[in-house]
Formats: structure tokens, C-alpha cells, sequence
């Protein structure tokens, strides 16, 4: 009886734990937003949900309906725009149709600044001091004929107001190939206050520094590792073996 209460706690605090830190605060995949009521060259927008973010890239909407009618593709470095398929505003990128969830789409800056120009930030987060999880999804846009350049980008976060962001990972570089989305994910910690995340690209080349960038997430505690899953898979297993076993010894 005893293995069976400590089986079952294990199972149990597992659980608890797993499920407090899966506890989402923020979340973002681009899908609230009016791409054609954005004004051309703009940096802000706003979502239906009420999610606002800022970049310091210029817009264009999507499908060539910009100002005054003109076609206005994202062949200009330093900008970007939000939709479904990168071919339907940039002909040498890639071609998604079947795609119908929209995300962030940036053809990559050339100025060399420190810190980077921003490519996304979000709008004011309220936290508590301890340690939050992070995910995002990332991919290469360029190019539709094969492998672009990859992009290498820096999430950070400025704390309280401050204008001097703090790093909050290594550097992800995308995959060389546009052959589907990277993931990127890990932990941070810190103090009492508001953050607002940010996203930059470190490289300055011209051509072929173009990403997607989708599914934003901040979350309250650390992600549950590879081996936390594990522990719960046996927890339950040896529960499971436990159970039977009583069973076969009152048959």
C-alpha cells in the first residue's frame, strides 16, 4: 500500500507541476489583426483581442494594396507585414496556399545599430518576480527556388520602462533551407514589475534575410523538460503494474 501512495503522489505532483507551468500570460499569433487597415510605412497596430505591437521596420499590406492602389511588394529591406502566404507578397519567397493561419512575415533590416532595430515588440506584460517560459516559431522565407540566408534572431525584453533590452536566450539562426518552421523555447527570470518582449535580427545582410516569425508565448514557470515526461510516463506505468498485481493476489 505504501508503493501505491508514493506512486501516486509522484503521479500527482507531476501532474501539478506540469500543469502550473503551462499557465499562459501572454500569447501571440497574429491572427486578431486587419493587415489592410494598417497604414502603409506604419510601425504600431492593434488585434481585435487587444494585443498592440511595434517594430521599427516599415509596413506594407499584404497582396500589393497599398497606398493610392500601387503593387508594393516586401522587396524593401527593413520591412514587414502580416499574412498567410509569403509568395503573395514577395514572388521569390516561398509558396504557401494551403496556408491559412496568418503570421508575421519580415524581409530583414540592413542597418547596423546597437542595440538592432526592433522587428517585433509587444505591448506592455505585468509580472510577478520568479522564473517565466518562453516559446516562438520561426521560419525561413527566402527563398521559393531554394536555400536563402539565414536569419539570426535575438529575443529580449526591456524590464520597467527601461530602453535598454536584456537578452533572454542565445541567438537562433534559422534553417538555411525554407523547409519548415524552427522552434525555439527556454526560461528566464525576473523581478516585479511590467516586461515587454522584443524580437531583433542580428543580421544585416541584404539579401535573403527574410523570416516568419509565430505562436509567441509566455508562460509562468519553467517548460516541462524531456525528463519531467518521463518521470510521469513511469509514475503512472508502475502505478498501473501496482494495481494489478493487488488485483491478482485477492483473485
Amino acid at each position: 500500500m505504501k508503493y501505491l501512495v508514493t506512486a501516486a503522489a509522484l503521479a500527482g505532483s507531476l501532474m501539478a507541476a506540469s500543469a502550473a507551468s503551462a499557465t499562459v500570460i501572454y500569447s501571440e499569433d497574429f491572427s486578431g489583426y486587419q493587415p489592410l487597415t494598417i497604414a502603409h510605412n506604419a510601425h504600431d497596430a492593434t488585434s481585435l483581442s487587444g494585443n498592440t505591437l511595434h517594430s521599427d521596420y516599415n509596413y506594407r499590406v499584404p497582396n500589393g494594396q497599398n497606398q493610392n492602389g500601387q503593387p508594393d511588394s516586401m522587396y524593401d529591406e527593413g520591412t514587414w507585414t502580416i499574412g498567410t502566404n509569403p509568395n503573395a507578397v514577395h514572388n521569390l519567397w516561398i509558396d504557401t496556399p494551403l496556408n491559412t493561419d496568418p503570421f508575421l512575415m519580415l524581409n530583414g533590416s540592413p542597418v547596423n545599430s546597437d542595440p538592432p532595430q526592433t522587428a517585433w515588440q509587444s505591448q506592455t506584460i505585468a509580472v510577478s518576480a520568479g522564473t517565466y517560459s518562453y516559446s516562438y516559431d520561426l521560419l525561413n522565407l527566402c527563398c521559393k527556388s531554394g536555400p536563402g540566408t539565414p536569419s539570426f534572431l535575438q529575443l529580449w525584453y526591456f524590464a520597467n520602462g527601461s530602453s535598454t533590452p536584456i537578452n533572454i536566450n542565445t541567438v537562433v539562426q534559422t534553417s538555411g533551407a525554407s523547409n519548415g518552421w524552427d522552434h525555439a523555447s527556454g526560461s528566464f527570470t525576473v523581478g516585479n514589475g511590467f516586461i515587454q518582449l522584443g524580437l531583433s535580427d542580428n543580421s544585416t545582410i541584404r539579401s535573403g534575410n527574410d523570416f516568419g516569425v509565430d505562436n509567441i508565448r509566455l508562460g509562468v514557470g519553467s517548460v516541462p523538460e524531456p525528463a519531467t515526461w518521463g518521470l510521469m510516463i513511469m509514475g503512472f506505468g508502475g502505478l498501473g503494474a501496482m494495481l494489478r498485481r493487488r488485483r491478482a493476489a485477492f483473485a
